[in-house]
């Protein structure tokens, strides 16, 4: 599951790369203003890569630390204000970061009557006007050519519509992808066990 998840990633980051070529959207150098809200939600579908780099990794107790104090103030497990000091922006595992921080501020979505807007950010909208005019346009003159959150939610839906379907704030969205995979590495963790004692 997390090799299929991974694929839509990268096709989605490719989408993206293709459409900022075009636009010049780009975020702020090292903003992570979007992972500083405490209302971010998630399908659990969307850490299944964290999930499981977090298991290959040996790092699901320490993991699970972080998510519990982030219980307590709503924010990402995953944001910190120092990560941008390695140059990460605001994320502690960036490359496993989910569809809705890929999509924010890139992606569009469909308005009451069809109409395809793009979905970004203040700081975009007041730093690089000229862009976001561009990729508002983009999305109307050729909605086929742009990420659009439904196409891409849907083929994650494909992959797992239990794990899909649910919007949960985003700690419990980690925290179910973790659980979800509990059973699949300890009993594969069981079975080497097994196989060393022979």
């Amino acid at each position: 599951m997390g090799s299929a998840v991974e694929a839509v990633f990268r096709e989605l980051d490719e989408h993206i790369a293709s459409t900022t070529r075009i636009t010049g959207m780009k975020c702020s150098n090292l903003c992570n203003a979007c992972c500083r809200t405490t209302t971010i939600e998630a399908s659990p579908i969307e850490f299944i890569p964290l999930a499981v780099w977090l298991y290959e990794n040996k790092m699901v107790d320490e993991f699970l630390i972080r998510l519990d104090k982030s219980d307590q103030t709503g924010h990402c497990p995953l944001f910190s204000p120092e990560a941008w000091k390695e140059g990460k922006g605001g994320c502690l595992n960036y490359p496993n970061r989910g569809l809705v921080c890929r999509l924010f501020g890139f992606g569009y979505r469909l308005d009451r009557i069809g109409l395809t807007e793009l979905v970004t950010c203040k700081e975009m909208k007041e730093k690089i006007p000229a862009a976001v005019n561009k990729a508002n346009l983009l999305g109307r003159e050729k909605p086929d050519t742009v990420p659009i959150f439904t196409n891409y939610a849907m083929q994650l839906y494909s992959i797992d519509p239990d794990l899909a379907i649910q919007h949960l704030p985003i700690g419990k969205a980690m925290r179910m992808a973790i659980e979800k995979l509990y059973f699949n590495y300890t009993s594969k963790s069981n079975t080497l066990s097994e196989q060393n004692t022979l």
